[in-house]
C-alpha cells in the first residue's frame, strides 16, 4: 500500500473522554446500491485500504451518492463518530486570499491528488473506529477515509509541511488542490520540477485525469 510514510504523518481520532461508542443499525439498500457497494468494497480490499473486522464497537452505515458521470461514490456515515471528536483548529487557507494570490500570474498549472485522503494512513489505534457495515460484513479503514471530521485539516497540515518553502510564493494549496503560479515560463518550469520532486520523494500521487 503506497502513500505517505506514517512516521511522517497519519490521521488520529482525538475522541473526547467519556464518549461512548455508537453502533448504527444497518440500513436497507436497494439492489443497484448493494451491487455498487460490493464492487467498491472489492476494490478497497484489493488496494489494501480496508480490512474485515468482527465485533466492532463503533459502526457506521454506508452512504451511496451518485456522481454526475452516473457512477456511485461510497462514503460512510460518520455522524456519531464525528460528534465524539473535537474540531481540529488547524486553519484552512482563505479562498479569497488564494484567488487573489493567483489572479496576477500569467501561467497557472492545476493539480489534484489521486484519492488524496486515502494516501494518508489511519493511526493503528484508531483504525477500527472507522468500521462500516455492508451486506458482506464489517470493514475498517487502514487509510484516512472521506467523511471524517478533521480529515481536511490533516491533509492541509501535510501539504503545508511538504511545500512550506514555496506556498504563497510560487504555489498555493487548498487541501488536495494544488496551483503552481508564475509570470515567466522558465520560472514555471523550474517550480513544476521542484513540486514533482517533492511529490515523488513523499510518494504522493496525482490524478492524471485533472
Amino acid at each position: 500500500m503506497p502513500g505517505i510514510d506514517p512516521r511522517f504523518m497519519c490521521h488520529h481520532l482525538s475522541i473526547s473522554p467519556g464518549s461512548k461508542p455508537v453502533a448504527q443499525k444497518k440500513r436497507k439498500q436497494g439492489e443497484e446500491k448493494r451491487k455498487a457497494i460490493k464492487e467498491e468494497v472489492g476494490k478497497l480490499l484489493a488496494a489494501d485500504f480496508v480490512r474485515e473486522v468482527q465485533y466492532p464497537t463503533w459502526l457506521a452505515n454506508v452512504v451511496m451518492v451518485k456522481k454526475a458521470n452516473g457512477r456511485w461514490r461510497m462514503c460512510a456515515d460518520y455522524t456519531d463518530l464525528n460528534k465524539a471528536c473535537p474540531k481540529d483548529p488547524y486553519p484552512l487557507p482563505s479562498i479569497d486570499r488564494l484567488v487573489d494570490g493567483v489572479s496576477r500570474h500569467a501561467l497557472l498549472s492545476f493539480m489534484d491528488a489521486y484519492l488524496g485522503y486515502n494516501q494518508i494512513r489511519m493511526h493503528p489505534a484508531d483504525e477500527e473506529k472507522t468500521t462500516f457495515i455492508t451486506e458482506a460484513g464489517a470493514f475498517y479503514y487502514k487509510v484516512m477515509p472521506f467523511g471524517l471530521k478533521n480529515a481536511g485539516a490533516t491533509y492541509q497540515r501535510l501539504m503545508d509541511k511538504f511545500f512550506k518553502e514555496i506556498i504563497g510564493k510560487d504555489m498555493e494549496v487548498y487541501v488536495d488542490d494544488i496551483v503552481v503560479k508564475s509570470s515567466k515560463a522558465e520560472t514555471h518550469y523550474h517550480t513544476l520540477e521542484r513540486v514533482f520532486a517533492i511529490l515523488r520523494k513523499n510518494q504522493l500521487r496525482l490524478n492524471p485525469e485533472k
